[in-house]
Protein backbone atom coordinates (compact mmCIF):
# COMPACT_ATOMS: atom_id res chain seq x y z
CA UNK A 1 0.00 0.00 0.00
CA UNK A 2 1.40 3.40 -0.97
CA UNK A 3 1.85 6.17 1.58
CA UNK A 4 -0.93 8.29 0.11
CA UNK A 5 -3.33 5.36 0.05
CA UNK A 6 -2.42 4.46 3.62
CA UNK A 7 -3.04 8.02 4.82
CA UNK A 8 -6.41 8.04 3.10
CA UNK A 9 -7.38 4.80 4.82
CA UNK A 10 -6.34 6.21 8.20
CA UNK A 11 -8.41 9.32 7.56
CA UNK A 12 -11.46 7.23 6.68
CA UNK A 13 -11.02 5.19 9.88
CA UNK A 14 -10.91 8.40 11.92
CA UNK A 15 -14.03 9.70 10.16
CA UNK A 16 -15.87 6.45 10.75
CA UNK A 17 -14.96 6.61 14.42
CA UNK A 18 -16.17 10.20 14.64
CA UNK A 19 -19.53 9.12 13.20
CA UNK A 20 -19.86 6.53 15.94
CA UNK A 21 -18.96 9.17 18.55
CA UNK A 22 -21.45 11.78 17.32
CA UNK A 23 -24.25 9.23 17.04
CA UNK A 24 -23.50 8.05 20.58
CA UNK A 25 -23.84 11.61 21.88
CA UNK A 26 -27.37 11.80 20.47
CA UNK A 27 -28.59 9.01 22.75
CA UNK A 28 -27.60 10.66 26.01
CA UNK A 29 -29.90 13.17 27.72
CA UNK A 30 -30.42 15.88 25.11
CA UNK A 31 -29.14 19.42 25.54
CA UNK A 32 -30.49 21.38 22.61
CA UNK A 33 -28.28 24.42 23.18
CA UNK A 34 -25.15 22.32 23.41
CA UNK A 35 -26.06 20.30 20.32
CA UNK A 36 -26.53 23.52 18.37
CA UNK A 37 -23.38 25.19 19.69
CA UNK A 38 -21.28 22.12 18.90
CA UNK A 39 -22.93 21.83 15.45
CA UNK A 40 -23.42 18.15 16.14
CA UNK A 41 -25.81 17.38 13.29
CA UNK A 42 -23.87 19.51 10.80
CA UNK A 43 -20.66 17.64 11.62
CA UNK A 44 -22.47 14.33 11.32
CA UNK A 45 -23.89 15.28 7.94
CA UNK A 46 -20.45 16.28 6.68
CA UNK A 47 -18.86 13.01 7.82
CA UNK A 48 -21.63 10.89 6.34
CA UNK A 49 -21.06 12.36 2.89
CA UNK A 50 -17.95 10.17 2.81
CA UNK A 51 -18.90 7.40 5.20
CA UNK A 52 -22.56 6.74 4.43
CA UNK A 53 -24.15 8.88 1.70
CA UNK A 54 -27.53 7.22 2.28
CA UNK A 55 -27.56 8.67 5.79
CA UNK A 56 -26.93 12.28 4.78
CA UNK A 57 -30.59 13.18 4.28
CA UNK A 58 -31.51 11.80 7.70
CA UNK A 59 -28.74 13.84 9.35
CA UNK A 60 -30.02 16.94 7.58
CA UNK A 61 -33.54 16.23 8.86
CA UNK A 62 -32.14 15.78 12.38
CA UNK A 63 -30.73 19.27 12.08
CA UNK A 64 -34.05 20.76 10.96
CA UNK A 65 -35.96 19.00 13.73
CA UNK A 66 -33.47 20.06 16.39
CA UNK A 67 -33.93 23.71 15.46
CA UNK A 68 -37.72 23.57 15.69
CA UNK A 69 -38.20 21.35 18.76
CA UNK A 70 -38.15 22.82 22.25
CA UNK A 71 -35.88 21.51 25.01
CA UNK A 72 -38.82 20.18 27.03
CA UNK A 73 -40.15 18.16 24.09
CA UNK A 74 -36.70 16.68 23.47
CA UNK A 75 -36.20 15.79 27.13
CA UNK A 76 -39.66 14.27 27.63
CA UNK A 77 -39.51 12.17 24.46
CA UNK A 78 -35.97 11.02 25.28
CA UNK A 79 -37.19 9.83 28.68
CA UNK A 80 -40.22 8.05 27.23
CA UNK A 81 -38.10 6.26 24.66
CA UNK A 82 -34.93 5.44 26.57
CA UNK A 83 -35.13 6.19 30.30
CA UNK A 84 -38.47 5.62 32.00
CA UNK A 85 -39.58 5.49 34.83
CA UNK A 86 -42.30 3.44 33.14
CA UNK A 87 -41.88 0.78 30.45
CA UNK A 88 -39.43 1.98 27.83
CA UNK A 89 -40.73 2.50 24.32
CA UNK A 90 -37.33 1.75 22.78
CA UNK A 91 -35.09 0.21 25.42
CA UNK A 92 -31.49 1.16 24.55
CA UNK A 93 -30.01 -2.12 25.81
CA UNK A 94 -28.85 -4.91 23.54
CA UNK A 95 -29.97 -7.72 25.83
CA UNK A 96 -33.61 -6.63 25.56
CA UNK A 97 -33.54 -7.51 21.86
CA UNK A 98 -31.03 -10.38 21.90
CA UNK A 99 -32.23 -12.34 24.94
CA UNK A 100 -35.32 -14.44 24.37
CA UNK A 101 -36.83 -13.19 27.64
CA UNK A 102 -36.19 -9.57 26.66
CA UNK A 103 -34.36 -8.84 29.90
CA UNK A 104 -31.68 -6.36 30.93
CA UNK A 105 -28.29 -7.66 32.07
CA UNK A 106 -28.54 -11.02 30.34
CA UNK A 107 -25.78 -13.27 29.05
CA UNK A 108 -25.21 -11.03 26.04
CA UNK A 109 -24.58 -8.10 28.41
CA UNK A 110 -21.88 -10.05 30.20
CA UNK A 111 -20.29 -10.88 26.85
CA UNK A 112 -20.20 -7.19 25.91
CA UNK A 113 -18.56 -6.33 29.23
CA UNK A 114 -15.92 -8.99 28.56
CA UNK A 115 -15.15 -7.50 25.16
CA UNK A 116 -14.64 -4.09 26.76
CA UNK A 117 -12.34 -5.60 29.33
CA UNK A 118 -10.35 -7.47 26.68
CA UNK A 119 -9.76 -4.16 24.91
CA UNK A 120 -8.62 -2.48 28.13
CA UNK A 121 -11.74 -0.33 28.51
CA UNK A 122 -13.65 0.30 31.73
CA UNK A 123 -17.20 1.69 31.73
CA UNK A 124 -17.79 4.23 34.49
CA UNK A 125 -21.38 5.38 33.90
CA UNK A 126 -24.43 4.00 35.67
CA UNK A 127 -25.82 2.07 32.73
CA UNK A 128 -25.55 -1.56 31.64
CA UNK A 129 -22.55 -2.01 29.31
CA UNK A 130 -24.78 -2.86 26.34
CA UNK A 131 -26.40 0.59 26.28
CA UNK A 132 -26.46 1.83 22.68
CA UNK A 133 -24.39 4.94 23.45
CA UNK A 134 -21.68 2.91 25.19
CA UNK A 135 -21.46 0.40 22.36
CA UNK A 136 -21.20 3.20 19.80
CA UNK A 137 -18.51 4.92 21.87
CA UNK A 138 -16.60 1.64 22.06
CA UNK A 139 -16.62 1.45 18.27
CA UNK A 140 -15.25 5.00 18.23
CA UNK A 141 -12.50 3.94 20.62
CA UNK A 142 -11.52 0.96 18.47
CA UNK A 143 -11.44 3.10 15.32
CA UNK A 144 -9.30 5.72 17.06
CA UNK A 145 -6.87 3.07 18.34
CA UNK A 146 -6.62 1.52 14.88
CA UNK A 147 -5.82 4.89 13.31
CA UNK A 148 -3.32 5.89 16.00
CA UNK A 149 -1.45 2.60 15.71
CA UNK A 150 -1.34 2.90 11.92
CA UNK A 151 0.11 6.41 12.17
CA UNK A 152 2.86 5.08 14.43
CA UNK A 153 3.68 2.29 12.00
CA UNK A 154 2.43 -0.40 14.38
CA UNK A 155 0.76 -2.43 11.67
CA UNK A 156 0.13 -5.55 13.74
CA UNK A 157 -1.49 -3.55 16.54
CA UNK A 158 -3.55 -1.58 14.03
CA UNK A 159 -4.84 -4.79 12.46
CA UNK A 160 -5.72 -6.13 15.90
CA UNK A 161 -7.95 -3.14 16.62
CA UNK A 162 -9.52 -3.49 13.18
CA UNK A 163 -10.36 -7.12 13.93
CA UNK A 164 -11.82 -6.13 17.29
CA UNK A 165 -14.00 -3.60 15.50
CA UNK A 166 -15.40 -6.19 13.15
CA UNK A 167 -15.91 -8.76 15.88
CA UNK A 168 -17.75 -6.33 18.15
CA UNK A 169 -19.79 -4.93 15.29
CA UNK A 170 -21.10 -8.30 14.13
CA UNK A 171 -21.32 -10.10 17.46
CA UNK A 172 -22.53 -7.36 19.79
CA UNK A 173 -23.90 -4.28 18.01
CA UNK A 174 -25.48 -5.34 14.74
CA UNK A 175 -27.60 -8.23 16.13
CA UNK A 176 -29.94 -5.73 17.80
CA UNK A 177 -29.32 -2.23 16.46
CA UNK A 178 -31.73 -2.41 13.51
CA UNK A 179 -34.58 -3.66 15.73
CA UNK A 180 -33.78 -0.85 18.16
CA UNK A 181 -33.98 1.72 15.36
CA UNK A 182 -37.34 0.35 14.30
CA UNK A 183 -38.61 0.53 17.89
CA UNK A 184 -37.74 4.23 17.97
CA UNK A 185 -39.64 4.92 14.76
CA UNK A 186 -42.66 2.99 16.02
CA UNK A 187 -42.60 4.66 19.42
CA UNK A 188 -42.38 8.41 18.85
CA UNK A 189 -43.50 11.33 16.73
CA UNK A 190 -40.34 13.27 17.59
CA UNK A 191 -38.63 14.15 14.32
CA UNK A 192 -35.17 14.36 15.84
CA UNK A 193 -35.28 10.80 17.16
CA UNK A 194 -37.08 9.40 14.13
CA UNK A 195 -34.39 10.74 11.82
CA UNK A 196 -31.64 9.78 14.29
CA UNK A 197 -32.82 6.18 14.07
CA UNK A 198 -32.75 6.34 10.26
CA UNK A 199 -29.32 7.95 10.29
CA UNK A 200 -27.90 5.31 12.63
CA UNK A 201 -29.39 2.46 10.64
CA UNK A 202 -28.02 3.74 7.32
CA UNK A 203 -24.59 4.30 8.82
CA UNK A 204 -24.51 0.80 10.32
CA UNK A 205 -25.52 -0.70 6.98
CA UNK A 206 -22.60 1.11 5.33
CA UNK A 207 -20.27 -0.22 8.03
CA UNK A 208 -21.65 -3.71 7.51
CA UNK A 209 -20.87 -3.51 3.81
CA UNK A 210 -17.32 -2.39 4.59
CA UNK A 211 -16.61 -4.88 7.35
CA UNK A 212 -18.25 -7.81 5.53
CA UNK A 213 -15.47 -7.74 2.96
CA UNK A 214 -12.97 -8.60 5.70
CA UNK A 215 -14.86 -10.32 8.49
CA UNK A 216 -14.43 -14.06 9.04
CA UNK A 217 -16.83 -14.52 11.94
CA UNK A 218 -14.38 -15.06 14.78
CA UNK A 219 -14.23 -13.13 18.04
CA UNK A 220 -10.82 -11.65 18.73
Amino acid sequence: MGEQSEMKEIEETVQRGDCFKLLAACFYEPDKQLFLEEELTEKLEHLLQRQSPDGVAAAREMQSSLKTLGQEKLSVDHAVLFVGPFELTAAPYGSVYIEKKRTVMGGSTINVARLYQDAGVSVDIKEPPDHIAIELEFMYYLCAKEAASAREGKDEESCLFREKQKAFFFNALMPWAVDFCEAIRQGTDNGFYIHLSACLEQFLRSCKQLYSKEYEGNLV
